[in-house]
C-alpha cells in the first residue's frame, strides 16, 4: 500500500511540474484560483471481479468526467471549492453499485503535497443501464496563504486511489 501511494504522490508531483497555473496576480489583487487537474495515471479506474487483473475481468470502469474550481478569499487564504463528476460504466447490466475511492491533494510550491484526502463516490446505477454519469462532488481545498500573489502556485490533483494491479492495469492500457 505504501509502494502505491507513493508512486501516486509522484504521478502527482511530475503532474504538477507539468501543469503550472498563470501568474500575475499581485498581493493587493483578487487571487488567482489553483488549476484542478487531474492525476496522471490515476485518472481512470478499472474494478475487477475476484482475482481479476486483465481486461476480460474489469466489472467497472470510471473516469472524471468533468473537474471544477472556484475560490473565494478569506481573511487568511482561501478556500478553493471543488466540483468533481464521475463517469462509469459496467460490463454487465446485472452487475451491482459501484465505489469508486479517489483522492483530492493540495500541491504548494516546490511541487510539495501539502494536503490529501481519500474519498468514496457511490456509483448507482439504474436498473438495464450500462453506464452513469454522477452528479457533482463538492469538495473544499483550504488554502492558508497570506500572500495572494502566491495563489498560483499551488495545484489541486485529483486521481482514483488505485491498488497495484489497476496501476499496471491502467499503464498497459495506455501503452495499447
Amino acid at each position: 500500500m505504501r509502494r502505491v501511494r507513493a508512486m501516486q504522490a509522484l504521478g502527482v508531483l511530475a503532474l504538477a511540474a507539468l501543469a503550472g497555473c498563470s501568474s500575475g496576480s499581485t498581493s493587493s489583487g483578487p487571487i488567482a484560483c489553483p488549476r484542478i487537474i487531474p492525476a496522471p495515471g490515476a485518472d481512470t479506474i478499472a474494478l475487477f471481479g475476484p482475482g481479476g487483473h486483465e481486461q476480460k475481468d474489469v466489472l467497472v470502469g470510471g473516469r472524471f468526467y468533468d473537474l471544477s474550481a472556484t475560490c473565494t478569499q478569506l481573511k487568511v487564504g482561501f478556500d478553493v471549492k471543488t466540483e468533481i463528476s464521475f463517469y462509469a460504466e459496467r460490463a454487465n447490466n446485472s452487475l451491482p453499485d459501484a465505489t469508486l475511492p479517489y483522492f483530492v491533494a493540495l500541491i504548494g510550491p516546490g511541487e510539495k503535497v501539502l494536503t490529501q484526502e481519500q474519498f468514496l463516490e457511490k456509483v448507482e446505477f439504474i436498473p438495464g443501464e450500462s453506464f452513469r454519469r454522477t452528479l457533482a462532488e463538492k469538495i473544499t481545498v483550504h488554502v492558508p496563504l497570506r500572500n495572494k500573489g502566491d495563489s498560483a502556485s499551488y495545484t489541486v490533483v485529483v486521481g482514483f486511489q488505485l491498488t497495484p494491479d489497476q496501476i499496471a492495469f491502467n499503464r498497459a492500457s495506455r501503452a495499447r
